[in-house]
């Protein structure tokens, strides 16, 4: 029988590997304990969002260290082993040079996560892997029957970014779709960006990919240094293996959401989102989930029926009164808008 993984990740950077997180409420370097604590509590909550509906399904969590923090008092350790979460520790075989792309110094630990899991998984079995500041609010097996019954290996959240000038992490559906074919997979059209957040595959696609990427990284490598186009972050390259194995592109699309909630920037919540099973909220990680952590450590974080879980949620993470209204923000935001608008600002 198909066995189910629902899995996330954390990764420590050390002084040298240091990176800019833009959406993070934190602004020490990133290899600071009070930065990395803020994933540690996403991480807290991501596996407990999750237990509430899937507790006889397999929870892994995949780091680069072996050291788990105490925050606040509180065990994760203890956490772990009590609800059979397992911690799976890796190096990073796979690290960026300096400048290859700033944002993302890291991102292609991914790859080591699935060189490891392609040791362990069989091939039907589905595993899913988001990244922690994600939350659960129903049960999610109703789509690994989806990926059970299909004839695809992956199913995939996708953007409407597919046009020739569309710009995602530093490459345009063109520089993609131009990539691809170097990398043999030929398109008519412009190739959709596939959201990293969301890693949801049969362990088949697994295994296929880690038999291509060393390849594929050496080469993006040699890119790099030669100054040529390459898949800036692992997304970029997932959204290639998506097409090379045969992903449902957008067949998540219905089931998560990047939600945007602070006003002040950017918010793009509609009325239906809390329908949705997994909601993804970059906002939120020194908010929302900082809420649900110390309700989890306090022991309140316990509900009667689902009616009740989801009102939390909502109130929690998507109501707009959370954010105090910014006015500076709100004022250079609008000052922009009007000088793009007549052309004195690109």
């Amino acid at each position: 029988m198909a066995e189910n993984i629902i899995s996330t990740w954390v990764y420590l950077d050390s002084e040298e590997e240091k990176s800019k997180y833009p959406n993070n409420s934190v602004k020490a370097s990133s290899n600071s304990p009070e930065f990395q604590a803020i994933y540690w509590r996403c991480v807290i909550v991501f596996f407990q969002t999750s237990l509430r509906f899937h507790k006889n399904h397999r929870h892994i969590l995949f780091t680069n260290t072996e050291n788990i923090p105490l925050i606040n008092g509180f065990s994760i350790k203890d956490f772990f082993e009590e609800n059979n979460i397992e911690v799976i520790s890796l190096k990073n075989q796979y690290p960026l040079p300096n400048g290859y792309f700033n944002s993302f110094r890291n991102q292609f630990f991914e790859f080591s996560i699935l060189q490891e899991v392609s040791k362990f998984i069989d091939k039907d079995d589905n595993f899913l892997m988001l990244d922690s500041d994600c939350i659960f609010t129903t049960s999610i097996d109703k789509i690994f029957n989806e990926l059970n019954t299909s004839k695809f290996t992956s199913i995939t959240y996708s953007f409407d970014q597919n046009k020739a000038n569309s710009n995602v992490n530093g490459l345009t559906g063109l520089q993609m779709k131009e990539l691809f074919q170097d990398f043999g997979v030929q398109l008519n059209s412009f190739p959709f960006y596939s959201g990293g957040e969301v890693l949801l595959c049969k362990g088949d696609f697994i295994k296929k990919v880690m038999e291509d990427f060393p390849t594929l990284f050496k080469e993006l490598m040699k890119r790099n240094a030669e100054g040529k186009i390459k898949f800036n972050e692992e997304a970029h390259v997932l959204s290639y293996f998506y097409y090379k194995y045969n992903g449902n592109i957008g067949g998540l699309n219905a089931h998560i959401k990047r939600m945007w909630t602070n006003h002040n920037y950017y918010r793009n919540i509609e009325k239906d989102d809390f329908k949705r099973a997994i909601w993804h909220l970059p906002n939120e990680k020194g908010q929302g989930f900082e809420t649900m952590y110390n309700d989890i450590v306090n022991k309140k974080f316990e509900f009667d029926n689902q009616n009740m879980y989801l009102t939390y949620a909502k109130d929690t993470m998507l109501d707009p009164k959370n954010y105090k209204v910014d006015y500076y923000k709100r004022l250079k935001k609008n000052v922009l808008k009007i000088a793009k608008a007549v052309g004195l600002k690109n």
